[in-house]
């Protein structure tokens, strides 16, 4: 007998309990499940749990500001004192999610999906802190008034 699986089911298993610890401020579990993802030995994963970060901000951002398919999203890239920033100022994998994040808004899924593999190409190390920003940007949109623009928050080395 043959079941159907959903091969992606595990991560979205762990992408969603992340989120969830995430959103509950239960932070110690956010950084065991950092660690588990640091040593991930299959490099496939980061991308998926990256994508599935991508695709919940997206959500989260449309469900605030509804657009007609071909809408196009800008960004403003500002500093902790609301000065503006070059937006190629941010880190690599950072600013790749962030054009992830654009791409699929666009509806632009091969743009994004090359974007998620960019994100996810560096240093574990790196590649943690793209799911932190992520997880950064889905509570933000989150718990942020609906009538604001949407602001996400990018730490810079």
């Amino acid at each position: 007998m043959t079941e159907n699986r959903d091969p992606g089911g595990p991560v979205r298993q762990f992408t969603a309990d992340l989120v969830g610890a995430a959103m509950a401020g239960a932070y110690d579990q956010v950084a065991d499940a950092l660690g588990v993802l640091a040593r991930a030995d299959a490099p496939h994963v980061p991308a998926e749990i990256v994508g599935e970060l991508v695709g919940r901000c997206a959500s989260a951002v449309r469900a605030r500001r509804p657009a007609d398919p071909g809408s196009i999203f800008t960004i403003v890239v500002a500093d902790d004192q609301s000065r503006l920033v070059e937006v190629d100022r941010l880190p690599p994998g950072p600013l790749a999610a962030l054009r992830a994040l654009l791409a699929s808004l666009g509806g632009d899924d091969a743009s994004r999906d090359i974007q998620v593999e960019l994100a996810t190409r560096g240093r574990p190390e790196d590649v943690v802190g793209v799911v932190i920003h992520l997880l950064v940007w889905l509570v933000e949109l989150s718990y942020s008034s609906e009538t604001a623009l949407p602001s996400l928050s990018c730490f810079t080395p």
